[in-house]
Order: structure tokens, then C-alpha cells, then sequence
């Protein structure tokens, strides 16, 4: 609750220098380390909260209940601003609840970058910040924070020495040694605990005044429930109470604070991500399908039949006309040709989806908290997927060719630039098949993304070549090719006719950049797409002395490069989002038609605990780009007869909208085993930890009234 009371927060910022206590809860300032500094070096600044007594603010997990503090940065052109440094929190008790936040006095540490072309004789830092405080009652307070730097040779502010020492001490640091869980028994209600065992051998077991540990995802433990720790030669040794959200893809990560008596008391935290130790030993173990005994083989062969009923989602559709038309073309011609081009375009696939997957898994060892799908979460990528499809909406519709044809059409068999054309086919189609996902391939998925890199890449390979092979087996079937229709002059107006599909693919994509970017944003591509249009134009009328042609060339480059570089300027166009979670508010989605479903709230996972207390809860966790994830909403959630069904029920409806990267939502989705969408979670009535029932990737209304039922 009130995290919500945290997003509805209007208060009047005002500048921090005129906080005080009779005004606000929490004063607030901008600290610079530097008193001068240089361009191209960077300065660590420190947001300052003093806050009345009494009364506390959160740490990243706020707990059982709050929100933590944030800053939203308003910094000169090529600034770069970090993500905050959080010191270690104290345990807040509050009734039954257990919170993690700051009292008195806190810093939090943010690095910013100053660009290496920076002119000037100053620096000015500007942010929002927003933080909610609590004491009996909880207020959502802001305030507008400015910071000048005079430029010069960098000098460090003696004044802030010790201040700004002290609160590096409490920034918790890399453990550096091994580090595992282990699930203990489970009772019938779902409730267990977690042994987390950290090898620190050169600890002296009697100078430990107390060990603390504070998990970095919600839900895991339960906050209140006492900590039981023990120290010996081996290490450390923390048991732990499961918490409300705790399941079988449950993660520990966090730090410990260890408080140590050596003739004063010294206090240390450390942050670590232990791994989950095997049954009977130490050492690590991975989640399995379904959690399982699922082997590799078997993860593999699921990868193989999602990717082969990929080409059945709409959003292959029109890269695969492109193939149609391509073998259509083929179809009398040498048979070797015919199936040397089907395996380029089935190399062209796999190698994507590898290139993806590396990726993926590049960023997720990096900490970020992204799954699959997460090309289409970058309105960037998202730009420059519109330009591509309306150029090839272009070249389809005859408006211009590139090199004599574009993407295999119009070229003979054997030409180089044919099979590189069905290579960029093959391309093309994962990037905007990846985001679709299909029956057996989200549980592949899921597996791969729980094991070591080369087991991810053969699972994804597999993925790839399984969306490849309908193509292949077609390019082997003589009797198919046979029944081909033949070339002739049907074919100009067929590929005329596959532009169509490509515009429309360019209202989709414009459809999904709605929700990542204001209009403003949408009005820059729309600027692009116009400069590309003009650029096709000049190309179309380059004729005449070569002078003339290479003038044409040079405008034609530079309308190319104008029209790539404004995506770039989306990203501090941002949609207007909820302040908790960063989706589209589930109130601004509703109301731009006539929509009949049931209500829905904006997931975070101190509403699920809320509601789950009230009764049954329903969860769809969705993005604007999954085709799979509207359709379903069409069909079968976005009813009149849905919302009477919840109603009569009293199912309380949630929506994770995932359009643009949210770690709340990645954590949830791997704790499923999945790492994409769509997921759709059931849980009854009660307040059991494990107790959602998945339900089928495509709905029906039959079969979401059938899964109500059943509660």
C-alpha cells in the first residue's frame, strides 16, 4: 500500500535548501566528493537524508512493507549518471512486519560521468527525488536537488573526508568465497527454511557480536522470523523462514552484515549470490523443467518443437512471405540450388539465435535483470526494426531495389548476393520471432537460462534450427516443390501485394513504441521515416553527370544518418509509468478503447501479498510487442464474460506488464521457469507460498473458466 501512496505522490518540490522539519520529514541534499572538477573524469555525488526522528526511509528491499528511494536525473547532454550505491539498512520492526530502511542520517552514493568535450565553467547535477517515510504513517515526499561544480583541477573537499569515508564503509562489497543454499523440508502449507552456508574459515567464532542478512528480492524469507546463525571454523551458517513468494527458482541474493568485537566494534557487509547446493553435498545444482528431472535431451526437443510451431505466430508471418515468394521462384529451378539456399537461411537462424542468446547471457552474468525477448524492450531497436520493414515495404511494393533486388527477390540462383539474401531472411525472421513464444519452448527457455553457458547455447541452437526446419524439409520435398506455382508475371504482383504485411508490421511496431515513449517520441520516428522516404527519392532520381550523382549519394547518406541517429534522442522520452514498477499504468492501457474485461491492477509483489490474503488472484504477465500475449487478452481475458466470472469468484485480476525491462517481473517469470511471456499464474484462495497453477500459453475463455473452477 504504500507503495502505491509512493506513485500517487504530487507533493510540491521545492529546492532542498528550504527543507526543514516544519516542511518535510526528510531534508535532503546533493554532496559533491570534489570541490573542481575535470571533463572526461568522473565524480562521485552523494544524495544526503537527514530525517526527523522517529520517522525512516527504505533500503532497495524496503521489506514487508514501503518503497525505496529514487532519483531521477536531469543532467547536461553526454552526462551519464549511475545506478545509486545503497549502504547497508537496519531492521525496522513495525507490529508483525519487518522492515529495512535508514534512520537518522544516510548518504547514498552515485557516480556521474562528465563527458570528455565538456565546455564550460561548471558543472550543474539536477534530479527528483522521491522517497517515502514512515513512522506511524507513511508520506510520499519529493524534492528538486541542484548541484554546482565549478570546473577545474580536481580537488577533493576536505570538509566531506570523513563523512564521505564512513558511508563508503557501509556500501557493501564483494564477498569474494564460496557461497550456497540449501532447502530444508517444506510443510504442507508451502512453509519451510533456507540454509545459506558461506565459506569464511579464518573467522574467530568468538569476536561475532551478530550476523544480519538482507536479501535483495522480495518475498524470499520471511522478514520477521528470527535469523539463526551459526559460526564455526567451515564459516557461516544462516538459517532462514521461506517467505509469501518463495519457490522452487528462488534466489538468495543479498549481503550480510557481520558486527565483529576486536577491542572495538568493527562492522563489515559483504554482497554475494549464492548458488543452490546439490542434495547431499555442497556444490551447485539447476533448476530443471517443470522442476523436474528434465535431461538436456529432453530440454532440447522441447526447443526443437517450440521453435518448429514458431512459424505458426503472427509475428513470423511477414519475413516468412519474403521465403514464400523466394521459393516460389525456385521451384523449377536445379534442386541443389533450391536446398543450398535452405540451409543459408537455416544457418542464418541458428546463428541468431545464438547471437541473441550470448547476449542474454553476456547481460545476465553482468546483474542485469532481463529475459528473453529483451531486444524488443529498447525503443531504439524497436526504430530501427520500422525503418527496416517500411524499407522493405518499399522494395516490395516497387518503389525502388537496392543492388537489383532486396532480400532475395529478383536474383538468379547461384548469384552470392541470392544467398546472402536468404542469410539476412534467416536474420531478420528470429529478430522478430524471438520476443514470440510458443507451447514447449518457454520451459526450454527457462532451463537453459538456469545452466551453464554451453548447455544455454545448445538449448538455443536447438530453438533455431526447430523454426528452421519446415523451411529446410520443404526445400527437400521434391513432390511439394513440384506443386509449387510457376514464375511468370503473377509473381510481380504478388511480391507487390507482400509489401502489405510489411507496412502492417510497421504499425505494430509503431504500436509497441506507443507504450515504450511519449507522442513525442513517436513523432521522431515519424520524422525518420520521412527522411528515409526522401532518401529513397533522391535514389530513384540519381541520374545525370557523375558530379550529380555523387552530390545525390552524399544528401542520400546524410538523410540515412539523420534518420538512424533520432531514435538515439528516445531515451529520456519515456511513457508516463507507474512510479512503483515502471510499467504503463493498467488504467492508461484500458482506457484508450472499449474495454469490457475485468479490473486490473499494476503487479508489484507487496499487491499480490495483499490480495492473496482477500482470496483468489489471477496474474498476466504481458508486453505490448508479444503477438501471442494480445490475442490472448482478446480472446479470452479483455471479456465481459471474464470480468463476471472474477467477479462472481472474487478473483482479484493483476497485469506485469513487461513492454519495457522490469526486474521485478524478470525475477517472478524465472521463479516459473519461464524468461518470457506470456505466464499466467492462478492462485487460490489462502496465503500459501506455492500455490499458483500455470496456465496454458494460448487461452481460451473455456479455459480460464475451467482453471477458476478447479479453486
Amino acid at each position: 500500500m504504500a507503495a502505491l501512496m509512493l506513485t500517487t505522490a504530487s507533493g510540491a518540490a521545492q529546492s532542498a535548501s528550504t527543507i526543514d522539519f516544519s516542511e518535510a520529514n526528510v531534508k535532503a541534499e546533493l554532496l559533491s566528493e570534489m570541490q573542481t572538477v575535470q571533463a572526461g573524469t568522473t565524480v562521485w555525488v552523494f544524495l544526503k537524508q537527514t530525517i526527523r526522528e522517529g520517522w525512516h526511509t527504505y533500503w532497495r528491499n524496503p521489506g514487508d512493507s514501503g518503497a525505496p528511494t529514487k532519483l531521477l536525473w536531469d543532467l547536461p547532454p553526454g552526462f551519464e549518471a549511475g545506478e545509486i550505491q545503497w549502504p547497508y539498512p537496519e531492521r525496522t520492526p513495525y507490529g508483525p512486519l519487518m522492515n529495512y530502511g535508514y534512520e537518522g542520517e544516510v548518504l547514498f552514493p552515485v557516480q556521474i560521468k562528465i563527458p570528455e568535450g565538456f565546455k564550460g565553467s561548471e558543472v550543474l547535477l539536477k534530479a527528483k527525488g522521491q522517497w517515502l517515510v514512515c513512522a506511524d504513517i507513511c508520506i510520499p515526499e519529493d524534492a528538486d536537488l541542484a548541484l554546482t561544480i565549478p570546473i577545474g583541477p580536481p580537488t577533493i573537499d576536505p570538509a566531506l573526508v570523513d563523512e564521505i569515508e564512513a558511508v563508503r564503509r557501509k556500501v557493501p562489497q564483494p564477498l569474494g568465497v564460496s557461497t550456497r543454499f540449501r532447502v530444508n523440508a517444506i510443510d504442507d502449507e508451502g512453509v519451510g527454511t533456507v540454509t545459506i552456508e558461506i565459506d569464511m574459515p579464518a573467522l574467530v567464532p568468538e569476536r561475532i557480536k551478530s550476523i544480519s542478512y538482507f536479501p535483495y528480492i522480495e518475498g524470499v524469507i520471511e522478514n520477521p522470523a528470527e535469523q539463526v546463525v551459526h559460526v564455526d571454523h567451515k564459516g557461516i551458517q544462516l538459517t532462514l523462514v521461506t517467505g509469501w513468494d518463495f519457490g522452487p527458482q528462488s534466489a538468495f541474493e543479498g549481503i550480510i552484515v557481520v558486527t565483529e568485537d576486536a577491542g572495538e566494534e568493527l562492522v563489515n557487509a559483504f554482497s554475494f549470490d549464492p548458488v543452490k547446493a546439490a542434495a547431499g553435498g555442497a556444490g551447485s545444482t539447476k533448476a530443471t523443467i517443470s522442476e523436474g528431472n528434465t535431461s538436456l535431451l529432453m530440454a532440447m526437443l522441447f526447443a526443437l518443437i517450440g521453435g518448429m510451431i514458431l512459424n505458426l505466430m503472427p509475428c513470423v508471418f511477414p519475413v516468412l512471405s519474403i521465403k514464400v515468394l523466394s521459393l516460389v521462384r525456385q521451384s523449377s529451378a536445379d534442386p541443389g540450388h533450391v536446398r543450398l539456399h535452405g540451409w543459408v537461411y537455416t544457418i542464418g537462424v541458428v546463428l541468431s539465435f545464438l547471437a541473441i542468446a550470448a547476449i542474454l547471457i553476456l547481460l545476465r552474468t553482468g546483474g542485469a535483470q532481463i529475459g528473453w525477448g529483451f531486444q524488443l524492450q529498447s525503443p531504439i531497436v524497436i526504430s530501427l526494426l520500422i525503418y527496416l520493414f517500411f524499407l522493405i515495404g518499399l522494395s516490395l511494393s516497387g518503389y525502388f531495389e537496392v543492388g537489383g533486388a532486396l532480400m532475395n527477390v529478383g536474383q538468379s540462383l547461384a548469384n552470392k548476393e541470392g544467398l546472402s539474401g536468404s542469410f539476412f531472411t534467416g536474420v531478420l525472421a528470429t529478430l522478430v520471432a524471438a520476443p514470440c513464444t510458443a507451447p514447449f519452448m518457454a520451459s526450454a527457455i527457462g532451463f537453459a537460462l538456469t545452466q551453464p553457458s554451453y548447455v544455454a547455447l545448445l538449448v538455443f541452437a536447438s530453438l533455431g534450427l526447430g523454426m528452421a526446419l519446415p523451411y529446410l524439409a520443404l526445400c527437400y520435398s521434391p513432390w511439394l516443390l513440384r506443386r509449387m506455382p510457376r514464375p511468370g508475371d503473377w509473381m510481380v504482383g504478388f511480391k507487390e501485394f507482400l509489401a502489405f504485411p510489411m507496412f502492417a508490421t510497421v504499425i505494430w511496431l509503431m504500436w509497441v513504441l506507443g507504450f515504450q515513449v511519449d507522442s513525442g517520441g513517436v513523432t521522431v520516428v515519424l520524422i525518420g521515416l520521412l527522411l528515409i522516404t526522401f532518401a529513397v527519392w533522391l535514389l530513384r532520381s540519381n541520374k545525370g553527370s557523375p558530379a550529380r550523382r555523387r552530390v545525390v549519394w552524399l544528401m542520400i547518406l546524410m538523410l540515412l544518418s539523420a534518420a538512424i541517429y533520432l531514435p538515439l534522442q528516445l531515451a529520456g522520452q519515456t511513457v508516463g509509468v507507474d512510479q512503483t514498477d515502471g510499467a504503463p499504468t493498467i488504467r492508461q492501457a484500458q482506457s484508450r478503447g472499449s474495454y469490457v474485461g475485468p479490473d486490473a491492477d499494476i503487479y508489484t509483489a507487496e499487491r499480490l501479498a495483499a490480495l492473496r490474503k482477500e482470496g483468489p488472484v489471477f496474474i498476466n504477465f504481458t508486453a505490448a510487442w508479444c503477438i501471442t500475449c494480445q490475442v490472448n487478452e482478446v480472446v479470452a481475458l479483455n471479456k465481459a464474460s471474464t470480468a463476471k466470472l472474477f467477479s462472481e469468484y472474487k478473483v482479484s485480476y493483476l497485469k506485469g506488464d513487461w513492454t519495457n525491462e522490469d526486474p521485478a517481473i524478470t525475477k517472478k517469470l524465472e521463479q516459473y521457469g519461464r524468461s518470457g511471456v506470456p505466464l499466467y499464474l492462478l492462485y487460490g484462495p489462502g496465503t500459501e507460498v506455492q500455490s499458483a497453477t500455470i496456465l496454458p500459453q494460448v487461452l481460451t475463455e473455456a479455459i480460464v473458466e475451467a482453471h477458476v473452477l478447479k479453486i
